[in-house]
């Protein structure tokens, strides 16, 4: 079997953290805790 030489891994950025996963954004619903669909607006937090 032939070795192959290695290559050295490459990085692609996609765009910000935020943007690739939403993770800036609110949303209008959970999970966990409440059922499925639940809108944001009536969820009460203390």
């Amino acid at each position: 079997m032939k070795k192959r030489n290695y290559e050295r891994p490459t990085l692609n950025e996609l765009g910000s953290f935020e943007t690739v996963t939403k993770g800036g954004q609110t949303g209008n619903a959970l999970d966990q805790a409440f059922p499925t669909g639940t809108p944001f607006s009536d969820l009460t937090f203390s």
